[in-house]
């Protein structure tokens, strides 16, 4: 083997070192900075406690930033031995099995149709070049079983028989990432009026979650993600209560508190209670009130949108109740 003097190596390593610093720096150069790089304990407590039996989330905090770019080749529906097909464009990708391909056709439909509405009641959609090239990945299960199965690649156990639909999500220092939605085919495909409901709902929940400031203390209750995902899936439409429903709200509901009791009064509960908002403060109010309250929660967006307190916007909502009743 040849060998090299000292002063030709001493060069070798000088200039090895400076090609490793200057690739160091391009990568860093192209890295996008971090996002939330001072989350508050109370924050991740919070993300890491959404998804329960009550609600259709699957959420985590992950401590480390995400490399870039994103993109979609780690999905689970690519890999070959899932046996799920797939139907791609510039901001979907489509993961089903051969029997529901017209379902996902019918799907992507529906996704596109949502687009421009999320613009206008969320505030923005986020589209690839927002979330460093990932497309938004959906899985159409056909059944229970499917479902369960899908649910067990990204969580350790849960209670999902009832979940016609669910966001898998994760927020880390460099922003938020959306693992999955996945519909189930036991609920979601009973119509076709519903599989746009639970799909619009689901995509509410991406564009929602992703409009946050996690860089401040959030705790934000069930009432206003799951009644803003109502509100925003079924346009145009008030939800009606039967008396004793209208009873039991007025009993459990403490808009404070993390979640209300029943299934119904988180969902169709919140959303009488953005059409509430709508009915008293107009669509560009609660509009302005999201705005705000992505970046400064809850509390101070009623004040500064409405002059009032949520206990008393409670208290109002409570009293006018009457007007849903069937």
């Amino acid at each position: 083997m040849k060998r090299i003097g000292p002063l030709a190596g001493v060069l070798l390593v000088f200039i090895l070192a400076a090609l490793a610093l200057t690739q160091i720096y391009k990568k860093g150069k192209n890295e996008k900075p971090l996002i939330y790089a001072d989350i508050p304990q109370g924050t991740i407590d919070w993300i890491n406690s959404l998804g329960n039996e009550l609600s259709g989330l699957l959420s985590s905090f992950n401590p480390f930033p995400r490399p870039t770019p994103w993109g979609n080749d780690d999905d689970l529906g690519q890999d070959p031995e899932s046996g799920l097909q797939t139907l791609e464009d510039e901001y979907f990708i489509f993961y089903f099995p051969e029997s529901l391909a017209k379902t996902a056709k019918l799907c992507q439909e529906y996704a596109h149709e949502a687009i421009p509405h999320l613009e206008d009641i969320i505030g923005k959609y986020y589209y690839p070049a927002d979330m460093n090239g990932r497309k938004v990945p959906i899985y159409l299960l056909p059944t229970q079983k499917d479902f369960e199965k899908f649910m067990g690649k990204f969580s350790g156990g849960g209670n999902y028989e009832r979940t016609a639909g669910i966001t898998i999500q994760e927020i880390s220092p460099s922003g938020y990432f959306l693992k999955a939605i996945g519909l189930n085919g036991r609920y979601a495909f009973s119509d076709e009026a519903y599989t746009k409901n639970v799909l619009w709902h689901e995509m509410t929940h991406y564009c929602f979650f992703a409009s946050v400031d996690y860089n401040q203390q959030i705790d934000l209750p069930m009432w206003c993600y799951e009644g803003i995902a109502e509100y925003t899936s079924l346009p145009g439409e008030r939800p009606s209560f039967s008396e004793k429903e209208i009873k039991m709200m007025r009993s459990d509901c403490d808009f404070s508190a993390e979640y209300f009791p029943y299934v119904f009064e988180n969902y169709t509960g919140g959303h009488s209670i953005f059409t509430h908002m709508e009915d008293e403060y107009q669509i560009e109010g609660l509009k302005n009130f999201l705005q705000i309250m992505y970046e400064k929660g809850i509390s101070y967006s009623f004040k500064k949108n409405f002059s009032t307190t949520i206990q008393a916007f409670e208290s109002d909502w409570k009293a006018d109740l009457d007007k849903f009743k069937k």
